[in-house]
């Protein structure tokens, strides 16, 4: 049993982790548009480390995703808004020498979006926003398994954004995001309570516009903290997690496509992603 509730502990569920920013999100979009976004997600984790040593054995965890965003932008206090609703689903699927583990599939967990942006300027291409995301326990969840789609808690985080031009095709993104967990009270095959402290991401990266069909983009993704309590006993589980992710957009009469790959650096505890494809489409109308 303790075995089983140590690896729920490492291994991933489909909750985000942290609140990844796409390029060119911070730029607002004209007030009363709405948006609609398909986004598939194929990604595998291979080598297990803990407190940043790699454990033996070959594991392997895939995740299929797909998840589907419904948004929309207005006047808030005489401020440029946007909202959005997105919603998850897919399987988790383990395989090595996790391949006794049950897989799981269903619905992942609903985040909601509400962002303000105090300083706007068009003319120079930079954008200061804020955002709050509250995300419920929707997803599918099974105390006595050690995968799950959801998380089992709510989750709140606030996030800041700067976005500038570097130079007339050149531009800029950073972002830091503190995300806070309450309590899951079913966690591990003794239901016990786990708590998590804050978990902290930061991120920054560059878009090349290629022309106003094509561009390309590179994002560096730092998380930080998120140590977990079980029945109030510290795991020393913290995070400290390196990532990328490489873009190219399209801009179509149908939406703008985004291709995207990417996976770990390094990590400090759990499972090494070693790849991330994701195929995403974005509307507005």
């Amino acid at each position: 049993m303790r075995k089983l509730t140590y690896l729920a502990l490492l291994l991933p569920s489909a909750a985000a982790w942290a609140i990844d920013l796409q390029p060119g999100d911070l730029q607002v979009p004209p007030s009363g548009t709405r948006m609609i976004q398909l986004a598939y997600q194929d990604s595998d984790r291979g080598d297990m480390y803990v407190r940043g040593r790699k454990m033996p054995g070959e594991p392997k965890v895939t995740l299929s995703q797909t998840q589907l965003r419904l948004g929309a932008t207005f006047d808030l206090g005489g401020m440029p808004a946007f909202s959005y609703l997105q919603q998850p689903v897919g399987s988790l699927h383990p395989g090595g020498t996790l391949s006794s583990l049950p897989g799981a599939s269903g619905f992942g967990d609903t985040t909601m979006l509400l962002a303000v942006w105090p300083y706007a300027n068009h003319a120079s291409q930079t954008y200061f926003a804020v955002g709050g995301y509250l995300t419920l326990p929707t997803g599918d969840y099974q105390a006595g398994r050690v995968l799950n789609m959801g998380s089992n808690r709510v989750s709140t985080a606030l996030q800041v954004g700067l976005q500038t031009a570097v130079l007339r095709n050149l531009h800029w993104m950073g972002a830091v995001d503190g995300m806070r967990s309450g309590t899951n009270k079913e966690f591990g095959p003794l239901r016990r309570e786990q708590d998590q402290e804050v978990l902290y991401t930061a991120q920054t990266g560059l878009r090349y516009d290629i022309n106003a069909t094509f561009a390309l983009a590179a994002t560096y993704f730092y998380t930080w903290g998120g140590e977990t309590r079980v029945a109030g006993v510290a795991q020393n589980d913290r995070t400290q997690l390196e990532r990328y992710q490489l873009t190219a957009i399209a801009n179509s009469p149908v939406g703008k496509l985004s291709l995207q790959y990417g996976g770990d650096f390094r990590t400090e505890n759990g499972l090494l992603e070693d790849r991330r494809w994701v195929v995403r489409l974005t509307r507005f109308f």
